[in-house]
């Protein structure tokens, strides 16, 4: 019955003064001021968890997940045959082994010239030896398309060899470094290039890898090879990477995507707090008659109080519906249309990218909820102070 009788003051104190068309000032901030917050908090988060999902895609879609290395008696990377470490692990159903083998290389043209490492892809023909993949940045810089052939230079055992390759495809990624410093070409080449034996390659990959199992699995492989060593079935060391050290410029930089979100939460967080507290005592303050003749009635602080941050609350369930509703426009707007464009040299993506989970919408507007009924406790502890025979004297 107290709780009814508190809701329906709270509806029928609504936020205008008597005689008022609008709500006042005081209303139109702090419902401004958690639209606001609520609309920056989950643009914040969309941004974050896009461009997080973006970048780690293309990554892992350019490097593999864990790279075995094989090593000399002088412990200097050395090609090794690939039938000898795959005998001595069990990998997980679904993750898949690829030998790579890569050479240096200097492209070069009349006008210009470029350094690029030369990588063997199982996407080309085996026998296509001259077939060249490059890079749209690379294509650019040395003025070429596809179907022109350009030589190749190779330093090898201290001598110069030179191959004439075709241009059969051009590809282009976000990952700029990677444009710049990566060609492609048949699997064989390098191999031949290198006068490697049949089978041998210089690393393994293993792709097809749940990104949170990689280093897990990574030290599995790990210890069955160290298993494999001492017992005498490996005739080498070998080392194994995952693409979070080998790539790590790349997850650093994410990480501290994830600490700005958190430092604008906060800053959010506190301008809504800051915008509600001096709302509420400026609604206070224009309901002071109205405080004093509730006290008059017999009315109990604790349900005055009440009713004041039932008001409140109102108020920023109004913001929330703002703000989250200017948010999912702008985040559909941009998800459709990317019509927010970047730089992929600068950010790795060619548009501002944006996900916003179910989880994080209802995390952040409960957050908001409960944290703003917790702030309004203070100003609501005020009306306690105010006493009815002054309110009859206030103007």
């Amino acid at each position: 019955m107290k709780n009814g009788i508190e809701l329906t003051l709270a509806r029928r104190l609504a936020w205008k003064q008597p005689g008022q068309k609008r709500v006042s000032a005081a209303v139109g901030v702090a419902i401004a001021g958690v639209a606001l917050s609520i609309l920056v908090m989950l643009l914040s988060v969309a941004i974050m968890r896009g461009f997080k999902n973006e970048v780690r895609q293309s990554v892992f879609s350019l490097s593999d997940a864990i790279t075995l290395t094989g090593y000399d008696d002088e412990e200097n990377p050395a090609p090794f045959p690939m039938s000898e470490p795959m005998a001595a692990i069990t990998l997980p159903q679904g993750v898949k082994a690829e030998g790579h083998t890569s050479i240096s290389s200097i492209l070069k043209t009349p006008d210009d010239f470029l350094a690029v490492s030369l990588e063997g892809n199982n996407a080309i023909p085996a026998d296509s030896l001259n077939s060249l993949f490059l890079s749209r940045q690379q294509a650019s810089v040395l003025n070429l398309s596809v179907g022109d052939k350009i030589p190749a230079y190779f330093f090898i055992d201290n001598r110069l060899r030179v191959r004439a390759l075709r241009v059969d495809s051009i590809y282009s990624t976000t990952i700029s470094e990677h444009d710049r410093e990566v060609a492609y070409c048949s699997p064989l080449l390098p191999g031949r290039l290198r006068n490697l034996p049949d089978g041998y390659v210089q690393t393994i990959g293993f792709s097809n890898v749940n990104p949170d199992d990689v280093k897990s699995l990574a030290a599995e492989l790990h210890s069955q090879l160290l298993t494999a060593y001492y017992s005498g079935r490996l005739s080498g060391a070998y080392a194994l990477t995952d693409i979070y050290q080998t790539d790590s410029q790349f997850f650093s930089w994410l990480n501290l995507i994830d600490t700005n979100v958190i430092v604008i939460l906060i800053l959010m967080s506190i301008v809504a707090a800051v915008t509600l507290i001096s709302s509420l005592f400026i609604i206070i303050l224009e309901r002071v008659k109205t405080i004093g003749l509730l006290k008059a009635l017999g009315a109990p602080n604790r349900m005055i109080r009440h009713v004041f941050m039932l008001m409140a609350e109102r108020l920023v369930c109004r913001g929330l519906l703002w703000g989250n509703l200017l948010a999912l426009i702008i985040i559909a707007i941009q998800h459709f249309t990317h019509i927010i464009p970047l730089d992929p040299a600068s950010y790795y993506v060619d548009h501002v990218p944006v996900n916003l989970s179910l989880g994080w919408f209802i995390g952040i507007n409960l957050g908001a909820l409960i944290l703003s009924w917790l702030i309004l406790i203070l100003p609501a502890i005020t009306i306690a102070r105010i006493s009815p025979a002054q309110t009859m004297r206030y103007e």
